[in-house]
C-alpha cells in the first residue's frame, strides 16, 4: 500500500488527506481517501496522480470524525467519483457506518478500524497491522508535559493504542512522525494520567 499525503487549501482551514493505492494498482485494489477536508480543492491533486488503468480515483472514502474541517466535502466525492463514504455515526454524505474492529480493504491492504473518543465521541483511528502505520486523525499522541483536562475516555484511547505496534503515525493535522512511536504515545499516557481526568 502506497500512502499519498495530499496538499492542504492554504486559505482556508481544513486537515490533512491521504489517499491509499495498491502497490502495482492492480483491479480489486480499493483507491481509499482518509478524510477528504473542508472544499474540493485536492480534486487537481488526485486528478493527477496515476491510480489505475479504468480505475475510479477514490473509491471509498473514511472519516476520522465528522468535524466540518475533515468531512465537509465528502458530498463532493460521492458526486465526483461515486465514491462511499464512511463514518462511525450519520453525517452528511455518510453512506454506511463503521463498527469497532471491523476490517477494510484499503488498496492493497487492509485498515483495522479502532474507536478513539477523545477528541470528539466518534473519532476513529486507522491501523495497517501489516505496515505498522495508523491514521489517527485528531486523537493529539503528542503530549509532552502534565497539565490541563482529559477524559477518561481518551486515557482508554490511549492505552488501546500503546497495545499496538506502531512505526508511523498519520496525524489529522500535524506532519507524519516515524521515530520512537511507542514510547511518544506512552509518554502522553503518563501527562495525561497526570493531569486532571474529568
Amino acid at each position: 500500500m502506497r500512502v499519498f499525503q495530499l496538499s492542504r487549501n492554504p486559505k482556508i482551514y481544513t486537515c490533512r488527506s491521504y489517499l491509499l493505492l495498491g502497490d502495482w494498482n492492480q483491479l480489486d485494489d480499493i483507491n481509499t481517501l482518509i478524510d477528504p477536508g473542508t472544499d474540493d480543492y485536492i480534486f487537481s491533486e488526485i486528478d493527477r496522480i496515476y491510480t489505475g488503468c479504468g480505475k475510479v480515483p477514490v473509491e471509498q472514502v473514511l472519516l476520522t470524525h465528522n468535524h466540518f474541517d475533515h468531512a465537509a466535502s465528502a458530498e463532493l466525492f460521492r458526486q465526483r467519483y461515486g465514491a462511499q463514504v464512511y463514518g462511525f455515526v450519520d453525517g452528511p454524505g455518510v453512506d454506511s457506518l463503521l463498527k469497532d474492529g471491523q476490517i477494510l480493504r484499503a488498496g492493497d491492504d487492509y485498515l483495522e478500524v479502532i474507536p478513539t473518543p477523545g477528541h470528539s465521541s466518534d473519532s476513529l483511528a486507522f491501523y495497517c497491522q501489516s505496515q505498522k502505520l495508523l491514521f489517527s486523525g485528531d486523537t493529539q499522541l503528542r503530549i509532552h508535559t502534565s497539565g490541563g483536562r482529559y477524559t477518561q475516555d481518551y486515557i482508554q484511547t490511549l492505552i488501546k493504542l500503546s497495545q499496538r505496534n506502531i512505526e508511523v503515525v498519520y496525524p489529522g493535522h500535524d506532519e507524519p512522525f516515524d521515530h520512537n512511536v511507542q514510547s511518544i504515545i506512552l509518554e502522553t499516557l503518563k501527562n495525561v494520567r497526570s493531569s486532571e481526568v474529568v
